[in-house]
C-alpha cells in the first residue's frame, strides 16, 4: 500500500513538473495549424514569418457577411470593402499561447493531445472595421427592401399621400440589420470563412405604415438649376416634397382599420426652375461699355490679353468676380510684356502694363447695374479713357478688383478687343425696363508745376517734355435710376475718388539750369551729405481733405461736365499713356 502510494505521488510529481516544464516552452505545440499554415515547434517570430510568408494578412477575401431580406435580395459585404485586416503578429500569438492557460495538468494534458490529434486554430477577433462603410451599404439595401413594402401600402399623388390604415406592413430595422452585419463580419474573420444569415421582420401589431420612413421616402430639398460651366448648360431643378410628420400621425390614428387617409404634400418649387432659367440665361446686355486703347503695340498686347482671360467667364447668383484670382499673375512666360505704368509717382516700364483698362472698363458696366461692388480702388492719377470716378486699379498681390453677382441669374462676361479698341458687355437676366447713368461731383482741384530737369540726351537750345503735367482732383461718383420714359427715380451715392496731381517734367540741355543760390557749399563736417549728393527733403506735413461743399447737383451725363474741370485738364502727349498705379 505503501508503494502505491509513493508510485501515485511519483507519477503526480513527474506530471506536475512536466506541465511546469511545456508551460514554459517558447514554441507552439505540435500539430497546431492557424488559416491553414502548419505551426508547430516555431518560435514567436517564426510563427509569425511563417503567416506572411502564407499571406495570411491579405488572406481578407475569405472574410463576407451575407444578409439575406425575407424579400429574396441579399447584401454581400467583403472584408476587404469593411476594412478587414488579419494580423499575422496576433495570430502568431494566439497559436503560440493555445493550451498554456489553467493549471500545469491541464497543460499537460493539453500537449498530450495536440501530440496525438490535430488542432485548427481561428484567427483572433480584435479586428477593426470601417463602420461608416457597413453602416452605409446596410441603410441603403434596408431602405430599398422598405420601399418595396411601402409601395403596397400608401400612393402619392401630385398633391397628397392616400395611406390604406391598416395596409402598412412592418419594416426592416436599420439599427438591426447593420448589427446583425459587423457580427457575421467578425464571426468569419474568426473563422476564416464566408457567413451568411437570413434577416427576420420584428412584428409590428398595428400593420401602419411607418411615417417616418414614408417621409425618408418622399422628401426632397428645392434646388434651383444653375448654369453649368463644365457642360455650358443647365442644370436640373428640384420641386421640393415633404409632409408634416405629426399632422399625419394624428390623421391615422384617429382612421378605422380600412380607412383612406389622405395626407397633404407641402409642395415647395424651386426659386429657379430649369425651364424658365433656359428662357432667360443670358437674355440681356445688363450694361456695355467701349474704350480705346492708345499707347504701343506691348500696350495693345497686354489689353488683348487680360481680356481673352476674362472672356466668357460666367458667374452663377452669388459668385464673386476676382480680377486677380481670373487673370493670375502678369508674367512674360504668359506673354505679357512691358509698358508704361505709373508706380510711386515715377512712369516706369512694368510687365503687364495697360491693363488696369480691362477692369476699369468692366467697373464701369458695373456702376451702371445693380450689381455688389466688392474691391474697388481708383488709381492714383486721373485716367483719360472713362469719366472720373469711375475706373478701377489692380495690381498683383495687393489691390484686386471684386464685384459679386446679387442677381437672381447667372451673368456672363464678353470682353472683345478690335481696332485698338476694348469693349466690355454683361450678359444676363434684366426683370425691369429702367436704366442707370453716372456722373460725379468735384469737391476740390489741385494744380501742378513744372520742373525742368537737366539731361545729356537733350541737344542745346532744345527742350523735351517728358512727364505731361496734370492737376488733381477729388471727386464724388452717383448713380442715377431712370424709368423706361426717362424719369429721375433716385440717385445714390457710390464713392469718394481722390487723384493726386503730377508736374510737369521738362528735359534740358546739361548747364542750362543756374545754381541755386541757396545751396550750402560743401563742407569738411562729416555729419554733411557727401559731395554729389542730395540734401534729404524735409518731412511734408499732412493736409487736411478739403471739406466738401454743396454744389449744384448735374445733368447726369456719362462725360465730365464742362462745367467741372481740375485747374489743369490732364493731357496725354505720348503714344503711350501709362497705366497708372497707386503707390504700395
Amino acid at each position: 500500500m505503501v508503494v502505491a502510494l509513493v508510485i501515485v505521488a511519483m507519477v503526480a510529481a513527474v506530471t506536475l513538473a512536466a506541465g511546469f516544464y511545456v508551460r514554459r516552452l517558447d514554441s507552439v505545440f505540435p500539430n497546431v495549424s492557424l488559416g491553414g499554415v502548419k505551426l508547430a515547434g516555431m518560435s514567436l517570430y517564426e510563427a509569425e514569418l511563417a503567416l506572411i510568408d502564407a499571406g495570411y494578412e491579405e488572406n481578407a477575401a475569405n472574410i463576407s457577411a451575407t444578409l439575406s431580406f425575407p424579400n429574396g435580395e441579399s447584401l454581400r459585404v467583403s472584408g476587404e470593402e469593411a476594412g478587414m485586416k488579419l494580423n499575422a503578429s496576433d495570430a502568431a500569438r494566439l497559436a503560440l499561447e493555445y493550451g498554456r492557460d489553467g493549471s500545469p495538468l491541464s497543460c499537460m494534458l493539453n500537449y498530450i493531445k495536440c501530440r496525438v490529434s490535430s488542432v485548427e486554430l481561428t484567427s483572433p477577433e480584435n479586428l477593426t472595421v470601417d463602420e461608416e462603410y457597413v453602416r452605409s451599404v446596410t441603410d441603403a439595401a434596408t431602405a430599398d427592401f422598405n420601399s418595396g413594402l411601402l409601395r403596397g401600402a400608401y400612393t402619392v399623388n401630385s398633391n397628397d399621400i392616400v395611406v390604406v390604415k391598416g395596409a402598412g406592413s412592418a419594416l426592416a430595422d436599420r439599427e438591426e440589420t447593420y448589427a446583425l452585419t459587423i457580427e457575421m463580419l467578425y464571426e468569419s474573420a474568426r473563422i476564416n470563412e464566408p457567413v451568411s444569415a437570413e434577416y427576420s421582420i420584428p412584428a409590428n401589431p398595428a400593420g401602419d405604415v411607418d411615417l417616418d420612413v414614408l417621409r425618408r421616402e418622399i422628401f426632397r430639398e428645392p434646388v434651383s438649376a444653375v448654369y453649368d460651366p463644365d457642360t455650358q448648360g443647365v442644370t436640373e431643378s428640384v420641386t421640393g416634397v415633404d409632409f408634416d410628420v405629426n399632422d399625419a400621425r394624428l390623421r391615422l390614428e384617429s382612421a378605422d382599420t380600412g380607412e383612406r387617409i389622405v395626407i397633404p404634400l407641402i409642395i415647395t418649387p424651386p426659386e429657379v426652375a430649369s425651364e424658365q432659367l433656359e428662357s432667360l440665361l443670358f437674355r440681356d446686355i445688363l450694361a456695355e461699355r467701349t474704350t480705346n486703347i492708345a499707347g504701343t503695340s506691348n500696350r495693345l498686347t497686354n489689353v488683348t490679353l487680360a481680356s481673352e482671360a476674362i472672356d466668357g467667364t460666367v458667374l452663377n447668383p452669388g459668385d464673386d468676380f476676382s480680377f486677380n484670382g481670373i487673370v493670375g499673375q502678369r508674367t512674360e512666360a504668359k506673354g505679357y510684356k512691358s509698358a508704361g505704368a505709373y508706380a510711386g509717382g515715377m512712369t516706369v516700364q512694368e510687365i503687364g502694363g495697360g491693363i488696369c483698362q480691362v477692369s476699369s472698363t468692366i467697373y464701369d458696366c458695373v456702376l451702371h447695374t445693380d450689381l455688389e461692388v466688392v474691391t474697388r480702388s481708383n488709381h492714383m492719377f486721373v485716367v483719360t479713357y472713362l469719366p472720373y470716378g469711375n475706373d478701377a486699379t489692380i495690381n498683383w498681390g495687393t489691390i484686386d478688383f471684386k464685384f459679386k453677382n446679387n442677381t437672381d441669374y447667372p451673368i456672363r462676361l464678353e470682353l472683345v478687343v478690335a481696332d485698338r479698341k476694348l469693349t466690355v458687355k454683361l450678359h444676363g437676366t434684366k426683370l425691369d425696363t429702367g436704366y442707370i447713368k453716372t456722373d460725379y461731383v468735384t469737391i476740390s482741384t489741385t494744380g501742378y508745376d513744372t520742373e525742368e530737369v537737366e539731361d545729356p540726351s537733350i541737344e542745346p537750345g532744345t527742350t523735351k517734355v517728358d512727364t505731361a503735367g496734370h492737376g488733381g482732383l477729388v471727386v464724388e461718383t452717383y448713380k442715377y435710376y431712370y424709368d423706361e420714359g426717362g424719369t429721375l427715380l433716385n440717385k445714390t451715392y457710390v464713392s469718394r475718388s481722390s487723384y493726386r496731381a503730377q508736374n510737369r517734367i521738362v528735359l534740358v540741355p546739361v548747364g542750362t539750369l543756374d545754381p541755386d543760390p541757396n545751396e550750402t557749399p560743401p563742407t569738411d563736417d562729416p555729419n554733411s551729405p557727401p559731395s554729389g549728393e542730395p540734401t534729404p527733403p524735409p518731412e511734408e506735413t499732412p493736409t487736411a481733405t478739403p471739406t466738401p461743399t454743396p454744389t449744384a447737383e448735374p445733368t447726369p451725363t456719362d462725360t465730365p461736365p464742362t462745367t467741372e474741370t481740375p485747374t489743369e485738364p490732364p493731357t496725354d502727349p505720348s503714344d503711350d499713356p501709362p497705366d497708372w498705379l497707386p503707390e504700395a
